[in-house]
């Protein structure tokens, strides 16, 4: 039992140059998106509310078709500009999307030539190289070839671990209590991502991770607090507005962690945790403090 995950690097090279470490994941996100309902919509131009596809790839991957409160979708985007020129944009897939990586590839490649605005200036990006989540090159604009990503297997496995340092790597932002969270707090944190985890299980990989029905968040007691608040905006240009998708950032050292919710932190190792992870927020990783390494995938 198992939910299927593969990632991939894009690398592009921009027409003018860019603000370094400039976050362009939303804007990455709406090429994409363009991409996917010019190559697979069928019918062009409709409101998706309307449309009797509801399997088509683009309706899946980018509309609320899950839930109206909540978007749960199968893949997170994390790009930035590298260097003035360069933007290298991270993607994630899991679940549903897996059996359908060729769709996503074939997309992926017609970003090639499109057209990036940012902060007013339009730049044309042309994909230089894809590796797989091993660095492996996969495609480079030199040679028209493509090598199939590389998939694995993502479990639910139990495991003892008395302490563990968690590594909020990316903008954990999480709610408590109708509040957004100023500081790390275990319950909600646990609550949401359980939530979070049994979501994409169940509306893209059919239940196959085998979550049990209860998993015990009680008696977790939190050692030391090193978080923060990280400010994080995203420039929608479908609702031509700017928004925070800040969060929390630094770490946490629990104690007392159920094996079972241990197993869950491990899968938000790949799939993150709290809101907007669609745009790479709530990237997570974790230490085995119990005998000093990394807590096994």
């Amino acid at each position: 039992m198992h939910m299927d995950f593969f990632d991939l690097l894009l690398v592009f090279n921009a027409e003018y140059p860019l603000q370094h470490d400039n976050d362009l994941s939303s804007a990455i996100r709406g090429l994409w998106g363009r991409s996917l309902k010019k190559l697979y919509c069928l019918q062009k131009q409709l409101d998706c509310r309307g449309c009797s596809m509801e399997n088509c790839t683009y309706y899946v991957l980018f509309e609320k078709k899950f839930s109206s409160a909540e978007q749960y979708h199968p893949y997170i985007i994390q790009a930035h500009s590298q260097a003035p020129n360069r933007i290298e944009a991270k993607f994630k897939f899991f679940g549903w999307i897996c059996n359908h990586y060729e769709k996503v590839i074939f997309s992926l490649l017609n970003l090639h030539n499109t057209t990036l605005i940012r902060g007013g200036t339009s730049s044309k990006i042309s994909l230089q190289q894809i590796y797989d989540g091993l660095g492996n090159l996969m495609y480079s604009g030199e040679d028209t070839g493509i090598t199939r990503p590389k998939l694995i297997k993502l479990r639910f496995k139990p495991q003892i671990a008395d302490e563990v340092e968690l590594i909020l790597k990316t903008p954990l932002r999480q709610k408590n209590q109708g509040l957004l969270m100023d500081r790390f707090a275990w319950e909600p944190f646990a609550k949401s991502l359980i939530h979070r985890i049994r979501s994409l299980d169940n509306h893209f990989n059919n239940n196959n991770l085998n979550i049990p029905l209860d998993i015990d968040i009680s008696g977790v007691e939190i050692l030391h607090n090193d978080t923060c608040w990280s400010e994080k905006i995203r420039v929608s240009f479908r609702q031509n507005e700017k928004m925070s998708i800040g969060g929390l950032i630094g770490s946490v050292r629990l104690r007392g962690i159920s094996p079972d919710m241990i197993a869950v932190l491990k899968l938000a190792r790949h799939l993150h945790a709290g809101k907007q992870c669609s745009f790479g927020n709530g990237e997570i990783s974790l230490r085995n403090l119990s005998d000093q390494k990394d807590a096994p995938a």
